[in-house]
This record gives structure tokens, C-alpha cells and sequence, in this order.
């Protein structure tokens, strides 16, 4: 029983970063990484940035490269997808029909773009590398571009493509930009970032149908392009899990431990559905696949750990930083900061810090975000006054 191995589905970031950490922490058994796609394990933000602009490439933004997966005696077997799960047998069918036994079973297989039903043509999605690539092709100047999704993704095209040369028109069918995640203030901020740079942004707009030439709103209205990029959420691959008969709901769900309902598989990244702050959820974001990547290997290996990492992510929009971690709450405190720069502090009944969320250009907010997850974990209560003022360091609470 020596030679059966450890497997993960999924070489995205979780599966990758999982399969990295196992050799890392001394597991000198048989190791097994299966990924649709033919490429190693790559992060996911450079896509709609640095490898949608040219100035990066898929090494720049891989895990490792082959020549690392081999030297770690990592087996990557690429393009084969899983087509069964044999939970019961401990075992796997590939998609040209071979069997593999496993002793341990990670399922990081993300998920992938949302299809807009009255798309039938001309248009293009960004979930993977080859994606990006096909997109960036078509992102010369002048070319009339509509995005189809006013969340990040949709944002980051925009943001990209305006700088490209683009003439880009956003359609959001909700009433503000990034609503799902997002307080109003931030959502009005990206507006009218968006706006100033020459987005032609349109709320609470329906798309009818889209045409080689022309996308058609619902109210009647014809927008003339060159190129359709819809980018309106993820699909969780979830399929795989399901029909071997462990226990979904918006994702595959998982313990405290990261485990699934079957025996000796776990889940992570994307497609995995944990309980934060007693609901579950999933985390589409690079933080929640790097952590959830490595805590997945450490309780492959028996350490049976408790998931309880912080969320949080990022975004870049134009000169523009976005950070937030942890979660929001209706007690809301508002530091101005310089430059129209925000930074809002969620507070507990008890004033205890439960999330932040930054907005500045650049870099700037990335201190404060460090300095708001450490008061977190301190669990220090704060003054909502000494909060909004700008002059009182975030650090005196640490040093208390």
C-alpha cells in the first residue's frame, strides 16, 4: 500500500500550491496533479492585468515550472481530466478511461466562466491563460469593446482595455458596480474612477441579445462594437463531486478541517464551500486558494487543523487600490484618507474589529490592511472616534 498515492484534481493555485506544500513539509510518498488544462500551476490576477496588458507572461505568473514539478517527483498529468470519482473504492477514472487508487484525494478544480445565455456569438470570457491570451489579440486601439459585468473581472477588462486604447462600454445589471461584495461608497468611488477615465458605464441594463456587430439592451437601445467580453461570475466545478454522492450545495462542502463528507478527500480553493462565521461560503479569491492550498496538504499529511484563516482580497483599478480583509458588519467607522483615499473599519457590538476595507492610489491602503488584520486577531476594543481620525496611528492599539 506503500506506492498508492496522494492525488489532487485541479492544478490551478489550490491544487498546486497544495501539491508544493506536501513536498515542503517531508512527504517523500507517490504524488499525483491532475489539471484540465496543459499548462503547470498558475495564479489567476495577472490575467485581466499584466498577461491581458503584454507585460507578463504564463512563467510570471506559474507556481513553478516543469522542470520543478519533476525534480519534487510531482506526477502532472495535463489535459486528462477526472471523469469519476470512486469514493468507496478509493479510486479515480481519468478521461481516457485508466484507474488510479489514492490514498488521499484533494478536489481543487475552481471553476469556470458564467455563459450569458444570449451570447451567441463574438464573445469572449476570462477564466484561463489561453483565454487571456485569446482576448489580448483583439485589445488594440480603437477597438469598440463592450464588458458584459460590472464585478471584478469586469472591472479589471475595462480598466486594462481603456489602457490599451479601447473605447469600452460596461453594462451592470444591478445598481452599482461590485455590489455583491462591496459597500456603496467604495462602488460609487469605482464609478466615478471608471467614468473619469472614459468607461461608458451603464447601470441597471439588461442585455437582449448580442450580434456579430451590436449588443441589444433590453430598453431598446443598440451598442455597435468590435468585441464582447462578458464577465459575470464563476461556475464552481462541482459536478465531479456531486455525482460520486458527496454532500454539495454551492460548492463542495467541507468540515472544519477542510474535509468532505467522504473519507480521506478534502476540498479547496474555489470550488470549496466552508462555514465562516456559522454560514457557509465560498472564496474566489487568491488569497482563499493560497491558504486553503496549504491547509488542505498539512491534513492530508494527518495534522487535522482547523480552518480559520481571515478573508480578504484585493484589486487594481487603474492607479487605484483595492484591499479588504475580513468580514463586514453594519457598525462601520470611515477614516478619510489623502487624495480621496478611504479606509472603513467594521466593528462588533463590542467594538472589536471584524474587517477593513482600503481604497487609495497605489499601494498605499496595504499598510493600514496589514496593521486592521492584526487588530483582528488581537481582538482589542477600539474607539470609534480615535477610528476616524486620520492622525491617530492604527499601531497604538497593537502596542496597548
Amino acid at each position: 500500500m506503500m506506492d498508492v498515492p496522494l492525488i489532487i484534481v485541479g492544478a490551478g493555485h489550490a491544487g498546486g500550491r497544495a501539491a508544493l506544500t506536501l513536498r515542503e513539509e517531508g512527504y517523500s510518498g507517490r504524488l499525483i496533479l491532475i489539471g484540465d488544462e496543459p499548462h503547470v500551476p498558475y495564479e489567476r490576477p495577472p490575467l485581466s492585468k499584466g498577461l491581458l496588458q503584454g507585460s507578463q507572461d504564463l512563467a510570471g505568473c506559474s507556481l513553478c515550472d516543469s522542470v520543478r514539478l519533476a525534480e519534487l517527483g510531482i506526477e502532472h498529468i495535463a489535459g486528462n481530466a477526472v471523469s469519476r470519482l470512486a469514493p468507496p473504492q478509493h479510486r479515480l477514472q481519468l478521461a481516457d478511461g485508466r484507474w488510479l487508487p489514492y490514498s488521499g484525494l484533494l478536489l481543487a478544480t475552481g471553476g469556470r466562466a458564467r455563459r450569458l445565455p444570449q451570447a451567441q456569438c463574438n464573445v469572449l470570457y476570462l477564466r484561463t491563460h489561453d483565454e487571456a491570451l485569446a482576448l489580448r489579440e483583439q485589445l488594440r486601439p480603437g477597438t469598440r469593446l463592450v464588458v458584459v459585468g460590472g464585478g471584478f473581472i469586469g472591472l479589471e477588462v475595462a480598466a486594462t482595455a481603456r489602457g490599451l486604447g479601447c473605447a469600452v462600454t460596461l453594462l451592470e445589471a444591478g445598481p452599482r458596480l461590485a455590489g455583491r461584495v462591496l459597500p456603496a461608497i467604495i462602488s460609487d468611488a469605482l464609478l466615478a474612477l471608471h467614468r473619469e477615465q472614459g468607461v461608458d458605464v451603464r447601470l441597471n441594463v439588461t442585455v437582449a441579445s448580442i450580434e456579430a456587430d451590436a449588443v441589444h439592451l433590453m430598453d431598446g437601445q443598440t451598442l455597435p462594437c468590435d468585441l464582447v467580453v462578458v464577465g459575470i461570475g464563476m461556475q464552481p466545478n462541482l459536478e465531479l463531486a456531486a455525482a460520486a454522492g458527496l454532500d454539495v450545495g454551492q460548492g463542495i462542502r467541507v468540515d472544519a478541517q477542510l474535509r468532505t463528507s467522504a473519507a480521506d478527500i478534502y476540498a479547496a480553493g474555489d470550488v470549496c464551500e466552508f462555514r465562516l462565521g456559522g454560514l457557509y461560503q465560498r472564496q474566489e479569491t487568491w488569497r482563499n486558494a493560497e491558504a486553503q492550498g496549504r491547509h488542505a496538504a498539512l491534513n492530508l499529511l494527518g495534522r487535522a487543523l482547523p480552518f480559520e484563516a481571515v478573508p480578504g482580497f484585493w484589486s487594481d483599478q487603474y492607479d487605484w487600490g483595492l484591499q479588504t480583509v475580513g468580514v463586514m458588519t453594519p457598525n462601520v467607522v470611515s477614516r478619510a484618507l489623502p487624495e480621496g483615499g478611504l479606509l472603513l473599519f467594521y466593528l462588533d457590538d463590542h467594538g472589536l474589529l471584524q474587517g477593513a476595507c482600503g481604497w487609495a492610489p497605489g499601494n498605499r491602503v496595504a499598510r493600514d490592511i496589514k496593521l486592521c488584520e492584526r487588530l483582528i486577531a488581537a481582538r482589542v476594543p477600539l474607539s470609534s472616534a480615535a477610528l476616524a481620525d486620520p492622525a491617530v496611528s492604527l499601531k497604538q492599539w497593537l502596542r496597548g
